[in-house]
């Protein structure tokens, strides 16, 4: 079930910079919604900081700790959803996640450091959005009675595919790394429901002109090609991908273009932190997840 939120400002990532935002935001009596995500701020690794302002020395975990209390303290509220989809051109903003979808007045995008492109799969950049998905939830309405292709081996994966099915979605899954015991019992729910698993197999590469039109997969150095009219891959969300499609402007390293107050080309949406690219440090990205806030609601009283 999706649950329809509303919030002044949303905020996208959990790190320094987020949540100094989200604290602003909320100290000013504004709601202030923070998408966490699955994958953790760098400073959740624990390594010790001694450039911190006020610290000789710190462990970053429990400095980020420290942000994150004083952030909720004020009222911010703390959502462990990733962003799937966005559209920020117009007012309001909306923003989807795998079980929400958020209206929100402004945003702030503090990511982190985008990931390489070369952990994406061939063709997976350029067909985002014309048949590559992310969530289930979202577009797989949109193939019902038609081939389609999973691919992750998580527990998120597994329930993506049956909500696919239950659709009816022609669904089949590529694991695309090594099934281990404690995965068969997941695997034959979906076996029994009539899902083909195509088990240690690999998604080399997905294929198109205008939208997928087949995928390339392969075991033990053999290819073959299946014809999909999607691919749902459910790992790390690409976010460079969500930006472009959102139409927002990144620069030759996939970093986001701010101005000297955190905007982006897009208005009411700022950005701050290390998806900025700018000095990549934690004394940095709170003073830009400031700025941003404090922008943000500038705009807000516009």
């Amino acid at each position: 079930m999706v649950k329809n939120i509303k919030t002044d400002v949303l905020i996208i990532g959990a790190g320094p910079a987020g949540l100094t935002a989200a604290l602003y935001v909320a100290r000013a009596g504004k709601k202030a919604l923070v998408l966490e995500g699955r994958n953790p701020s760098r400073m959740a690794i624990g390594y010790e900081i001694e450039n911190y302002p006020g610290f000789l020395s710190i462990n970053s975990q429990e400095l980020l700790n420290k942000f994150l209390e004083q952030a909720r303290h004020h009222g911010a509220e703390i959502l462990k959803e990733d962003a799937l989809a966005l559209a920020l051109e117009a007012q309001p903003k909306y923003v989807t996640t795998r079980s929400a979808f958020i209206e929100a007045r402004a945003v702030i995008i503090a990511t982190g450091k985008p990931f390489s492109k070369e952990r994406m799969i061939p063709g997976e950049e350029e067909l985002t959005g014309r048949g590559v998905s992310y969530c289930a939830t979202c577009d797989g309405p949109l193939y019902r009675g038609r081939e389609v292709l999973a691919y992750g081996l998580s527990e998120e994966a597994m329930d993506e595919v049956l909500e696919l099915d239950q659709m009816g979605c022609k669904v089949k899954l590529v694991t695309g790394r090594k099934v281990k015991p404690e995965h068969e019992p997941e695997l034959e729910k979906l076996r029994a429901r009539g899902i083909t698993v195509l088990a240690n197999y690999e998604l080399k590469a997905i294929v198109g002109e205008k939208r997928v039109e087949k995928v390339v997969v392969e075991k033990d150095g053999q290819q073959e090609e299946i014809p999909v009219s999607a691919v749902f891959v459910f790992r790390e969300i690409p976010s460079t991908s969500l930006f472009t499609k959102a139409g927002l402007q990144l620069d030759q390293k996939q970093c986001l273009l701010v101005d000297r107050n955190q905007k982006t080309n897009l208005e009411g949406v700022y950005a701050a932190g290390d998806v900025t690219c700018g000095s990549l440090q934690v004394a940095s990205a709170v003073g830009e997840g400031c700025v941003a806030a404090m922008q943000a609601l500038a705009y807000l009283r516009k």
